[in-house]
């Protein structure tokens, strides 16, 4: 048995390619078409509910004023709120989609002309119409809806804009909408609460001006105008006081025990010193010495040039030794001193002195500093002393400053808003009426689109799901990548016309096969099998057999192990062929049991075996050594045997060839064989030790169209 079989083969592919996906797409396209059609339809099917609207548009200008202040009370807590822009133009347009505007426009348009639905019958005709108490709450939700309020947030215009079937009822309603809106909101901030707000701001006016006349006396009285910063300044004083107490009484120790120690030093002191001492053996211009450095400059330059021993050189060191000699013992010595009067005398008797001055300077400061330090704690016992009065009368001021303040306020907005109000929309001007473009919009367009939106993810999802649980293959990526096996040869269905590629298919297919493998050896004995008879087995290995033994001129054995045994005699045997005595016993050792017919058929080198099924080759209780010691003598005479072994759930006869030929090849049918019976036929033939070549594809056919298959 062939080893290596398997290693020859191409390795399977296991990647998901465009390909297979659009494979997959062209196989399934007509449920993918109808996933596609179905929500495209349906929205086609309901655009008639969806009639032409017309939108009628107006714009308002919010200006920025007082009168945009919020509700106030008389009595209560802050309640004037300062709002920006912003703020306004959104109470604005609360105001303006308030219920009973919309309830007012509704009353005074109808409910029958704004909304002709909600006296119809409802739900195609199935359901009466809305009881009557219900009409007008369903109305205004339907108005709400339908109005749409843009506010620009760079702009203060506001864009008000509603919907409606007739062109004529929505510029009708949208100049109702405005006009009920301007009068509401007139009534609204119509207030009359000056004059009293302006009272309560003159009594406390009054009461403000009592408190900062108190205030000022008592500043006067302890001559302050910042108490926080007059306490600070007072208390800094005072710390800074004490610290050149300290560092003065320091320094009057300090200077205490220099006059001591300068006086003890000054005692001591000897009146007479020693100026300086000189002695010295050398004089200007010796004439020895300098006669000693030339030989030395000399001998250096020597030395860079000769030996040691060199004359010139030991006769210079005679020289300098002598020199040296002379200089120790005859030089003469000169001596030279001096006596003065001692100076630290003088100095410490300056600074004696100076620090006498010092001290009296010293104690002259420490007695001001005391002075001051009294001043200066009187001080801060007044500003203590006034502080809790002060800051009684500053909480008391800044509360009636308060409160004056916020009437004023609220007293000003109460008039501008009275004065707002008296010219009914001070702050909004109308700046475009109502005004409907004379084509309508319609939802149908968006419609579609959604459709065809909803349509493509539909159409994918089904596309995935059924590609995903779709238990056939079809193309040879497919099956090389779900069966883990190298897809050895692909054919086509002949009657549509893959006559000629399939025949160059085989002719591949046959070369594999044929191929040495690295060790000098070639296949011999290939085993056959395949989920089912649909595949096209026996076509497939007729047309290999007979490639075989045309093309290469190699003997071939065409084992049929089939029960009948008759399935390829009709198309290779010719009439009147007459039987091959093969198997004689010292080629076939099978101990007396009966050997298969075998037949010269019409293709030389090509012999087919008949009954074989019910020979020593289909009895499975011939031992295995025996039936591979067979193979081995026919292999001998042979060049290359093909087994054609039945199905595996009807037969097990392919499984005790399994481990004894040199490998097995599965057929696969696109569209027929399903995944998981090919897979129990690998995993069955893998599981008793044989080895897989590979798996051939057949009724392949090709679903991409060649506009597209020409890009990929």
């Amino acid at each position: 048995m062939d080893t290596n079989g398997m290693a020859r083969m191409v390795a399977p592919r296991t990647a998901f390619t465009l390909r297979d996906g659009l494979a997959s797409v062209f196989f399934h396209r007509k449920a993918i078409l109808v996933s596609l059609l179905l929500p495209v339809l349906i929205a086609i099917l309901v655009t008639p509910r969806f009639p032409l609207f017309y939108t009628a548009e107006a714009r308002l200008m919010v200006l920025f004023s007082r009168e945009q202040s919020g509700a106030q009370d008389l009595m209560g807590a802050p309640s004037m709120i300062s709002v920006d822009g912003l703020r306004a133009t959104e109470t604005e347009v609360g105001i303006l989609r308030s219920s009973e505007v919309i309830q007012r426009m509704i009353s005074e348009i109808g409910v029958e002309t704004l909304f002709p639905e909600l006296t119809r019958r409802r739900y195609l005709g199935l359901l009466p119409p809305y009881p009557v108490e219900e009409r007008k709450q369903r109305a205004i939700s339907l108005a709400q809806s339908r109005i749409r309020v843009e506010t620009p947030s760079n702009s203060n215009i506001v864009k008000v804009s509603f919907e409606h079937e007739n062109r004529e009822t929505a510029l009708e309603t949208m100049q109702s909408l405005v006009d009920i809106y301007l009068d509401h909101r007139f009534k609204v901030f119509e207030n009359a609460r000056s004059p009293y707000l302006l009272k309560e701001a003159e009594t406390y006016l009054q009461d403000l001006r009592t408190t900062e006349r108190q205030l000022a006396e008592l500043k006067a009285r302890y001559k302050l105008i910042d108490l926080k910063q007059e306490i600070m300044l007072a208390v800094n004083q005072m710390d800074s006081i004490v610290q050149r107490g300290r560092q003065l009484e320091e320094r009057r120790v300090a200077v205490r025990a220099e006059v001591d120690e300068a006086q003890k030093f000054l005692d001591d002191l000897p009146q007479i010193v020693s100026s300086f001492f000189e002695k010295t053996n050398q004089t200007d211009n010796d004439l020895a010495r300098n006669q000693r450095l030339a030989l030395q400059l000399e001998r250096k330059r020597l030395v860079e040039r000769y030996q040691p021993d060199y004359p010139r050189i030991q006769e210079i060191d005679k020289q300098l030794e002598a020199i040296d000699t002379f200089i120790e013992k005859y030089q003469p010595e000169y001596k030279t001193s001096r006596q003065v009067r001692n100076p630290a005398i003088e100095f410490l008797t300056n600074h004696l002195l100076t620090l006498k001055v010092e001290a009296e300077a010293v104690n002259r400061q420490v007695t001001e500093l005391a002075a001051q330090k009294l001043r200066a704690q009187e001080r801060v016992n007044d500003l203590l002393q006034a502080e809790p009065i002060i800051n009684d009368l500053e909480r008391q001021r800044t509360v009636q400053e308060e409160t004056y303040r916020e009437y004023s306020h609220r007293a000003e907005s109460a008039r501008l808003e009275e004065a707002a109000a008296r010219s009914r929309s001070a702050n909004v001007r109308v700046i475009e009426s109502a005004f409907a473009s004379p084509t309508g919009h319609s939802m149908v367009p968006s419609l579609l689109a959604g459709g065809l939106f909803v349509g493509v993810l539909l159409a994918a999802l089904c596309g995935l799901t059924m590609a995903r649980g779709r238990q056939v293959m079809l193309t040879p990526s497919e099956v090389e990548r779900r069966l883990g096996l190298p897809v050895l040869g692909t054919f086509n269905d002949t009657e549509r016309g893959g006559g000629s590629q399939n025949a160059e298919e085989m002719i591949f297919l046959a070369s594999r096969l044929r191929d040495v493998d690295e060790d000098g050896r070639r296949l011999s004995v290939i085993q056959v099998v395949s989920p089912s008879r649909t595949v096209g087995q026996r076509e497939l290995l007729r047309g290999l057999a007979l490639e075989v033994a045309k093309g290469y001129g190699h003997k071939t054995l065409l084992l049929d192990l089939d029960e009948t045994g008759t399935g390829h005699r009709e198309h290779l045997v010719a009439p009147g062929a007459v039987r091959v005595p093969l198997f004689a016993p010292e080629i076939m050792p099978l101990g007396g049991t009966e050997p298969p017919e075998v037949w010269q058929t019409r293709q030389p080198n090509l012999y087919l075996t008949a009954n074989a099924a019910d020979s020593v080759f289909g009895d499975p209780r011939v031992d295995r050594p025996q039936i591979q010691e067979t193979l081995a003598k026919l292999s001998e005479v042979f060049d290359l045997i093909l087994i054609d072994v039945p199905l595996l759930s009807t037969s097990r006869i392919g499984l005790r060839y399994a481990p004894m030929v040199d490998g097995t090849m599965v057929v696969v049918r696109a569209e027929a064989t399903r995944l998981a019976t090919a897979q129990y036929v690998r995993d069955t033939i893998l599981s008793v030790g044989g080895d897989m070549l590979g798996a051939v594809l057949t009724g392949r056919r090709y679903y991409i169209p060649k506009g597209v298959l020409r890009w990929l």
